[in-house]
């Protein structure tokens, strides 16, 4: 069984001879995307808007939520008084209630998770630009992401995710 990252190791390897052949300096780092999602500012901004849209729904749910007990209460207690007809109809309505709140706990996942990865795909496509920028300016020869490259050992001195972080942050694109 092949150990995972072998190819990105002969990829380096490769990329290490090819460079000293022409005796340029190779020069490595790497980041780590999710400390930076995580602890940039704007990270940090699109996690508070995602928490304050999810409080939102949360907040309507428990009122829905709220309306189904007090309808099905209202049912339990008037059930004796009430004919057949007219205690089938609220039974109707109590369980159109309880579909129409499935569908909104549905609908309001769905709407979470899209609003995740729309979020987090323009934050990384931002990101990608900044790690450009970084990696043409300081004459990066590779920069890799910790978790993706399989990186099972390297010396914290080629961590940049604070460089980044800060980068990105100042970044308005």
């Amino acid at each position: 069984m092949r150990r995972p990252g072998g190819i990105g190791l002969a990829i380096l390897t490769t990329l290490a001879l090819a460079l000293s052949a022409y005796g340029a300096e190779l020069k490595i780092a790497y980041i780590d995307v999710q400390r930076i999602l995580a602890e940039s500012e704007r990270g940090k901004a699109v996690k508070r808007e995602i928490e304050k849209r999810g409080a939102e729904l949360d907040k309507i749910f428990r009122q829905k939520k709220a309306e189904l007990q007090t309808l099905r209460e209202e049912l339990e207690k008037q059930s004796a008084l009430l004919s057949e007809e007219a205690r089938k109809e609220k039974e109707k309505e109590y369980q159109r209630k309880m579909k129409e709140l499935e569908r909104f706990v549905r609908d309001s996942r769905e709407e979470i998770r899209q609003m995740e990865v729309e979020k987090t795909t323009a934050l990384l496509k931002s990101l990608e630009k900044v790690v450009k920028r970084i990696g043409e300016e300081q004459h990066y020869t590779l920069i890799l992401e910790k978790q993706r490259s399989f990186i099972l050992y390297a010396p914290p001195e080629l961590d940049i995710t604070d460089q980044v972080i800060k980068a990105f942050d100042a970044a308005k694109e």
